[in-house]
């Protein structure tokens, strides 16, 4: 008698939203990758196991690019919610493969040094201060869009060399994004509209913006015709969504699982000099990207026994991957001193995340600063009713309500 075929959850329904872990585990229990429903009328195969995802990731005959699938599976992808295809739009790094990918990659990295991320870091630590100083007055507060939101938005203005009017129209825009309003079309049409006004008012007066930031370093590379206008505009586009959008998102989740672990954040405590281990351990325990950008392969792949056709779509899903017992001992465990450098969890190969360096130090500084301000800080209601967020893409809460002091 034949085995009964399993019933495999499908880790994007609403009720996965707050606990998708459960869902991850029966999927990886059952194999490392599966054909799933990810939304009506499209089929995706989704790859949780750990060893599959890494190679899936660096392997050139998956592309990024929208081109590499069929009309008939753009179509289906274009009528998902805003966050869950927006990598589809433009010519930025999401969507693109090498060498456009490379050259443009290039470009951006020169904003990127370790020298500017070195120079960055006190103004970092003096952003953070000046929040948490915000907020000394306050019994309550929602640390996601009275502390996370708005540190990596100011981070995000003085990166970019935006005139001081940018962080108030970021932030708004940005509150809009992590609250998830922006997954409706129509509020997604006006964030674009704004962003678009307020960028292409900087692209006409060069001279409003700082010469050592990263949107000077843009502009003079279209000038050198190093990247074209519509590279351009669509770089700056995914600076404003990528730039604030996952590091705020990890700052708030990594706050609410030390919150939910009391014995884990008082040996962080006890031992500051675990933050850099300990933010590895989050980053795989509990980061904010569920997924990759969709994947389209170039010919058929065979990955674990299962043949993938080409332009079929692809997931590769970072949390799944990041909890697979095959790779983690007692995976569904925080240990702040578990070696977790091997975590997914800002990709891997070309498409790793170029602001690694700096969401670490934003995360390193904000956590730090957050707990020795406010050794009393706890969470102001049931983990478990954290209002987080349901979509394919992002792990992240609505709002983090904390009670700041006893």
């Amino acid at each position: 008698m034949a085995s009964p075929v399993p019933v495999l959850p499908q880790p994007f329904r609403k009720e996965f939203a707050a606990a998708p872990y459960v869902a991850y585990r029966r999927l990886i229990e059952a194999g490392p990758i599966h054909q799933l429903e990810v939304a009506p009328g499209l089929l995706a195969w989704v790859v949780c196991g750990y060893e599959e995802s890494r190679a899936l990731l660096i392997d050139r005959r998956l592309s990024i690019e929208p081109a590499s699938t069929t009309s008939e599976v753009r179509g289906v992808l274009l009528s998902l919610a805003t966050e869950e295809k927006q990598s589809l739009y433009g010519r930025h790094l999401l969507a693109t493969d090498p060498p456009d990918h490379t050259r443009m990659r290039k470009v951006m990295s020169a904003a990127l040094t370790a020298r500017r991320l070195r120079s960055l870091e006190t103004r970092v630590q003096e952003i953070t201060d000046t929040l948490l100083n915000d907020l000394a007055d306050r019994e309550r507060a929602d640390l996601l869009t009275d502390f996370a939101l708005p540190l990596t938005i100011l981070v995000l203005v003085e990166l970019i060399g935006l005139p001081a009017d940018g962080a108030l129209l970021f932030g708004d825009l940005g509150l809009q994004v992590l609250r998830g309003d922006a997954e409706h079309d129509d509020v997604f049409l006006q964030v674009i509209q704004s962003l678009a006004a307020y960028l292409g008012d900087l692209i006409a007066d060069p001279q409003a913006v700082s010469p050592d930031g990263l949107m000077a370093l843009l502009l003079a590379a279209e000038r050198r015709m190093e990247i074209s206008t519509d590279e351009l505009n669509s770089l700056l586009f995914q600076l404003f969504f990528a730039g604030h959008e996952s590091t705020g998102y990890f700052i708030a989740n990594a706050i609410a699982t030390l919150l939910q672990h009391p014995t884990e954040l008082a040996r962080l405590r006890q031992n500051p000099d675990l933050i850099d281990g300990a933010l590895e351990e989050l980053l795989r325990f509990e980061g904010s990207v569920k997924s990759a950008t969709w994947r389209f392969p170039t010919e058929p792949i065979e990955v674990a026994g299962a043949l993938i056709p080409a332009g079929d779509p692809v997931l590769v899903l970072f949390g799944a991957a990041n909890r697979d017992p095959r790779q983690f001992d007692h995976p569904d465990r925080l240990d702040l001193g578990r070696a977790s450098t091997g975590h997914l969890s800002f990709g891997h190969g070309a498409h790793h995340c170029l602001g690694h360096a700096l969401g670490r130090m934003e995360a390193k500084i904000a956590v730090l600063s957050l707990f020795s301000r406010f050794p009393d800080v706890q969470l102001n209601g049931p983990y478990e009713e954290l209002p987080w967020r349901h979509n394919m893409v992002m792990r992240g809460m609505s709002r983090l309500p904390v009670v700041l002091s006893r």
